[in-house]
C-alpha cells in the first residue's frame, strides 16, 4: 500500500461474502489544506475505516454536492474569484468512476462574499449556491461536460434579526429545490425567513414566489439548513440561532409553506452555548436528526408524525467537538458524525425501527471535516 503524505490510514480487513464497502468524500474547512477532499471508505464487516486518498483543486471546500448521475462534483472555494467586487469561488470536479478519484474542472465566480452550500438539481443542468457573507442566491447553467458557467441568476436577500451579532443583514445558509424542482427554497439565518422562488428550467431565471415568498419563522430563530421528507410533504428548517427544529407543510401545488410546530434540540435543563449545525431524515421518512454543537456537542433524534410533526426521542451527547455536519448512508444503517474541531468523524449505529443511535469506538480522523457526502 502506498501512504499519501498527512493521511491517516486505518486498514480494514475482510474476506470473500463480506458486504461491499461504504465510500464517502469528505469536505474541510481547513482553507491551509493543499487536500482538502478526501476520499473514505467503511468496512460494514468490521466497522473500520481507510482514509484512501485526497485530492486538490478547492481552498475550505465545507460543503460537497454530486451531479445527479454521480458523475460531477461541486464544491464552495473561498478562492477569491473577483477581489474588487468581493466574490468568492465554486468548482467543479469530474469523479473517474473507476476509482472515485477527482479532476477539476473549472472554477465559477459564487457572486457573493461567504459561499457556505451548493446543490444541483436531478437532471445535472443547474447548480445553486447560497453565500452567507453577502446574503444572496445564485444559479448557475452546467455544460453538458457538467462544467460550471456564468450565472443565469442572482437574487439578494433584504431584513434583519433581533440577534445583533448574527442579524444585521440577510445570510443566505442553504439552498434546495423541492422534489419535483419547481421552486427554490433558501434558508436565511439574518431575517429569519425561509424563502421561496419559483425557478424556471429554460431560462435559468429565479423569481418570488407569488403565492408565497417567504415563511417567517421565530425572531431570532437564524434558519440555517433544510430538508425535505421523501414524501415531498414536509420540510424541516434546523434553526442555529435559538436551537430549535421547526416542521412545515409543503404545497407542491403552489410552492407555500405551513408552519406545524417546532422542537428544541436539547432538553429544557441544558445549560451552555448550543448551536444547531445540521438536519436529515432517514431514508423512509421516519425519523429526523439534527447536529447540535457547542460544549455538549450532541445529535438530537426526532419521531416523525404522519402529520408531519415532530417530537424528541434521544439526545446523544459526547459526540466528536463541534458536528458541523453529519449523514446518513443511503440504506439508513449508519450515521457518521463530522467533528470540525476535534479533526474526527464517529461512526454511530441506527436502530431501523426506533431511529436510536448507539455509539461505536470507530472513528477516522481528517482534518476539519465539514461536509460528508455518501457515494454509495
Amino acid at each position: 500500500m502506498i501512504l499519501l503524505p498527512g493521511l491517516l490510514v486505518f486498514n480494514c480487513s475482510g474476506g470473500p461474502g463480506q458486504q461491499s464497502k461504504i465510500r464517502f468524500y469528505v469536505g474541510s474547512s481547513d482553507g491551509n489544506l493543499e487536500y482538502p477532499i478526501f476520499l473514505c471508505e467503511m468496512d460494514p464487516g468490521t466497522n473500520q475505516f481507510t482514509v484512501i486518498d485526497s485530492f486538490p483543486g478547492a481552498s475550505g471546500p465545507s460543503y460537497l454536492a454530486f451531479s445527479g448521475d454521480k458523475k460531477y462534483l461541486y464544491t464552495i472555494n473561498r478562492e477569491v474569484s473577483d477581489p474588487a467586487a468581493n466574490q468568492n469561488t465554486v468548482t467543479s470536479f469530474r469523479i473517474n468512476p473507476e476509482n472515485h478519484s477527482l479532476d477539476k474542472m473549472n472554477n465559477q465566480s459564487s457572486e457573493g462574499a461567504g459561499p457556505c452550500h451548493v446543490y444541483c438539481s436531478r437532471k445535472g443542468t443547474f447548480l445553486f449556491t447560497a453565500n452567507y457573507s453577502s446574503g444572496s442566491i445564485a444559479a448557475f447553467p452546467l455544460s453538458e461536460k457538467g462544467e460550471i458557467q456564468p450565472a443565469s441568476s442572482v437574487v439578494k436577500g433584504s431584513g434583519t434579526g433581533p440577534v445583533e451579532a448574527r442579524q444585521k443583514g440577510p445570510h443566505a445558509h442553504y439552498v434546495s429545490l423541492d422534489p419535483d424542482e419547481n421552486y427554490l427554497l433558501s434558508a436565511d439565518l439574518g431575517t429569519d425567513k425561509v424563502l421561496v422562488f419559483e425557478f424556471d428550467h429554460d431560462s435559468g431565471i429565479l423569481k418570488p414566489n407569488p403565492e408565497q415568498p417567504f415563511i417567517k419563522l421565530a425572531p431570532g430563530s437564524g434558519p440555517r439548513h433544510l430538508v425535505f421528507h421523501p414524501s415531498g410533504e414536509f420540510l424541516y428548517v434546523v434553526n442555529e440561532l435559538d436551537a430549535t427544529v421547526t416542521a412545515c407543510s409543503f404545497n407542491d401545488k403552489n410552492g407555500t409553506l405551513t408552519k406545524l410546530n417546532t422542537v428544541s434540540t436539547v432538553p429544557n435543563s441544558y445549560s451552555g452555548s448550543k448551536y444547531p449545525a445540521a438536519v436529515r431524515i432517514d431514508p423512509e421518512g421516519n425519523f429526523l436528526y439534527a447536529s447540535t454543537r457547542g460544549e455538549k456537542g450532541s445529535i438530537t433524534v426526532f419521531q416523525v408524525e404522519d402529520s408531519g410533526r415532530i417530537h424528541r426521542i434521544q439526545v446523544v451527547e459526547d459526540v466528536p467537538a463541534w458536528p458541523r455536519d453529519f449523514n446518513i448512508d443511503p440504506e439508513g444503517n449508519y450515521m457518521l458524525v463530522a467533528g470540525e474541531r476535534s479533526d474526527k468523524i464517529q461512526l454511530y449505529l441506527i436502530d431501523g425501527e426506533t431511529g436510536l443511535l448507539t455509539a461505536t469506538d470507530h472513528i477516522v480522523n481528517v482534518r476539519a471535516p465539514g461536509c460528508i457526502l455518501f457515494i454509495d
